[in-house]
C-alpha cells in the first residue's frame, strides 16, 4: 500500500527528482503499476500521481488522460523519465486545481500552458512523443512540476 507525503515543507516534495537508469527500469515500473491502481481507485480521489508524492526522487508520473470532468472512458498512463519538449505560449487558468499531498489545503487556479509536448518513455522503455491539451495537458504539468520539486501552491492565482 502506498503512502501518500503531505505538506506544504517536505523535503521529498521539494526535491527535484532523478532520472530512472536502464538498471532500475523493472524496480520502476512495478512502482508505476502500484501508483496506477492506487489512482484507478475511486477512493482515493486522484487523477495524477509523481514519485515524490510516495517518497521516491525518480521521474516517473502516472496521469489519467481526461478529456473533462465528466469523461468516463479516459486511460491512466505511466510517464519515465518525462520532458517537456513544447509548450504553447497560449494559457488557461480556468481548472482548479488540488492536490493529494496538500489534502488539507484549498484548491485554487494556476497558470497553465494550454497545450504542451513530452517526450517519455513507457513501461517497456519505448520512447513516446505526444502533444496533450485541455484538462489532461493540465493534470500532466501538475504531475511534472512535482517532479521538479514544485507545488501548485507556488503558482497559485491571487
Amino acid at each position: 500500500m502506498l503512502h501518500i507525503e503531505t505538506g506544504k515543507e517536505n523535503t521529498i516534495l521539494r526535491t527535484v527528482c532523478n532520472p530512472i537508469r536502464k538498471d532500475e527500469w523493472k524496480q520502476y515500473v512495478k512502482l508505476g503499476k502500484e501508483m496506477i491502481d492506487y489512482i484507478k481507485n475511486p477512493d482515493n480521489a486522484g487523477v495524477g500521481l509523481a514519485a515524490p508524492q510516495i517518497g521516491t526522487t525518480k521521474r516517473i508520473i502516472v496521469v489519467s488522460l481526461l478529456r473533462s470532468w465528466e469523461d468516463e472512458n479516459f486511460s491512466t498512463i505511466m510517464m519515465l523519465n518525462t520532458e517537456d519538449l513544447e509548450v504553447s505560449t497560449e494559457t488557461t487558468c480556468d481548472i482548479e486545481e488540488g492536490c493529494l499531498s496538500l489534502p488539507k489545503t484549498k484548491k485554487g487556479f494556476v497558470i497553465r500552458h494550454k497545450d504542451i509536448k513530452l517526450r517519455y518513455f513507457d513501461e517497456k522503455m519505448q520512447e513516446k512523443i505526444l502533444k496533450f491539451s485541455g484538462l489532461a495537458s493540465v493534470i500532466i504539468q501538475h504531475e511534472i512540476d512535482h517532479l521538479n520539486g514544485i507545488l501548485y501552491i507556488d503558482k497559485l492565482m491571487k
